[in-house]
């Protein structure tokens, strides 16, 4: 969310964050100053005089020293982060815009805007070891994660010039949208991200080819400035013509969040943790401080609302609203890194909003869930020791947290949006049980699992017979309803369930001795001794 204001020098353009997230440098272009802002306390505790026309700053990875390119001057100053003071300044091209370190923190990259160069800085002797030829009017600066390539916009040419940083060379020239200003390159440095400003885009290079993928992606007017997120997945651009912040999700490339900041914005910068984002108001001579919603949960719940949702973030305090879409949840606990709410009736997913007396937050997604439906259920019986797989149908399924048996609930698998599969649990006794599924959405359960006992076997009459077969056979026993198989010395034969204490059945032929009588049914198996005699001989 939008939160503190801090007011700063005249005309803001470059800011930087210092490594461990505790101060933030921006580079005050209009009084020629570097104010320096206290960021757990949101105000300026330093102001840094004697510059020329600051326009880029940057840090390297022990964070002390801050870089501040002097387009006034053709200069860079260098800041020694722990007294505040100047103590070098290093002669590059003309006009210096942006800067940046390489993550080892040994060379400094500086775009020179009005001699189409880009100056090599070696940060330990603070010298100018290398020059190299750009396009027009070279504007922005991005490195590569590993430290192997710089990217730097060309404004006047429409182009990004891609620079290895072991030879100092440009190894590729690519076309990107009109007037390019900002760049930010991804955590793995696979992508590259820049925004356009006469086009109001943003353009994606994919740095294994060195080309533009991908349509470019519509932002706000005149985009300056951008950044990516600590952990890639968003990259912040600044609108200097429409006073907003776009944030883009990199899985997406697209626009998941608008929001408002100050005067003709210009730079953005990330906090280490990704919390928060300073972004320079150059009309407003103050700097806008972004706070992230950092997660919401559950981010899902059923339509008619109820869902108590939990939300992480910086700055919640004093919370006078969260919305989900267009309506409003309720509020039962406020902390600064943390809201409890009630999720209001909804459909479809709706961006979560906070808003505070600082503004309205960045968006987190919640999903509303319709209800679930069951249609049918297979087998619709098994034995009470459970352990019987069972596939359930009907809609809504694919978020199934529950199946309850009774009152024993059990954890199923979903197959798809319309199938479950489910163990069923072992039973009390038997009998039939309803059966219940509960989803994100709800909880269906119109369907009915019966428990059987397991068959036993008490007697058959006759318990022999002539090894020729034929005889009738009646099997007495219990639970012999389900019988789905009887087979005699492991021969399967026909069978009439007479009911479910007693079957009908005629013995095969057989070999003489005992055979296994085996009754199967859906609760388990029972077996008998049958004995074949042989056929007297005289």
């Amino acid at each position: 969310m939008e939160g503190p204001t801090v007011p700063v020098g005249a005309g803001p353009i470059g800011i930087a964050v210092t490594p461990n997230g505790r101060h933030a440098y921006v580079a005050n272009n209009g009084d020629s100053t570097v104010s320096v802002i206290d960021t757990a306390f949101f105000t300026t505790v330093a102001t840094i005089p004697g510059l020329a026309g600051p326009v880029g700053v940057a840090l390297g990875p022990s964070g002390t020293s801050a870089y501040v390119t002097n387009a006034g001057s053709g200069t860079v100053s260098v800041i020694d982060t722990a007294t505040n003071t100047v103590t070098a300044t290093i002669t590059v091209g003309s006009s210096p815009f942006e800067v940046a370190v390489t993550p080892d923190g040994t060379l400094g990259y500086v775009a020179n805007h009005g001699s189409g160069t880009a100056s090599v800085i070696n940060t330990v002797t603070n010298t100018v070891t290398a020059t190299v030829g750009l396009g027009t009017s070279p504007n922005g600066v991005g490195v590569a994660p590993d430290g192997r390539r710089v990217y730097i916009s060309n404004q006047g040419s429409g182009t990004v010039s891609v620079i290895d940083t072991a030879t100092n060379t440009v190894t590729a020239t690519i076309t990107v949208g009109s007037n390019p200003i900002g760049v930010a390159v991804t955590q793995d440095g696979s992508r590259v991200y820049v925004a356009n400003n006469a086009d109001g885009t943003v353009s994606v290079i994919d740095t294994a080819t060195d080309t533009v993928v991908g349509s470019p992606i519509p932002v706000g007017t005149n985009p300056a400035g951008a950044a990516s997120s600590p952990d890639g997945s968003q990259i912040w651009v600044v609108n200097f013509g429409s006073n907003s912040v776009s944030v883009i999700d990199t899985a997406t490339n697209t626009v998941t969040a608008t929001v408002a900041v100050g005067a003709s914005p210009s730079r953005v910068a990330i906090t280490p943790n990704g919390l928060s984002s300073y972004v320079t108001d150059n009309g407003a001579n103050a700097v806008s401080v972004i706070e992230k919603l950092r997660a919401i949960s559950p981010n899902a719940g059923p339509i008619e609302g109820g869902t108590v949702v939990t939300i992480t973030g910086v700055n919640l305090t004093g919370a006078t609203a969260v919305n989900f879409g267009p309506r409003l949840a309720t509020i039962i606990a406020d902390t600064a890194n943390q809201l409890t709410v009630i999720s209001p009736p909804g459909s479809g997913t709706v961006p979560v909003t906070v808003v505070t007396p600082g503004g309205t937050s960045n968006q987190e997604l919640f999903q509303y869930v319709p209800p679930p439906t069951v249609t049918g259920i297979d087998p619709i019986s098994g034995p009470t020791a459970g352990g019987t797989s069972v596939t359930i149908s009907g809609t809504g399924l694919l978020t199934a947290g529950s199946v309850t048996f009774g009152a024993a609930p059990v954890r199923p698998t979903a197959v798809s949006d319309t199938q479950l599969t489910v163990t069923a649990p072992p039973g009390a006794t038997a009998g039939p049980v309803p059966v219940s599924v509960t989803t994100t959405g709800g909880t269906a359960g119109n369907l009915t699992y019966s428990y059987l006992d397991a068959p036993t076997v008490t007697a058959l009459s006759p318990g022999s017979g002539p090894v020729t077969g034929g005889t009738p056979i009646t099997l007495t026993g219990t639970g012999l309803t389900t019988t789905a198989q009887v087979t005699l010395g492991g021969v399967p034969v026909a069978f009439d369930v007479i009911s479910d204490t007693a079957l009908a059945l005629q013995a095969p032929p057989g070999t003489a001795g005992a055979a296994n009588l085996t009754v199967i049914t859906a609760a388990g198996a029972a077996t008998a001794t049958y004995t074949y005699l042989p056929t007297p001989t005289t």
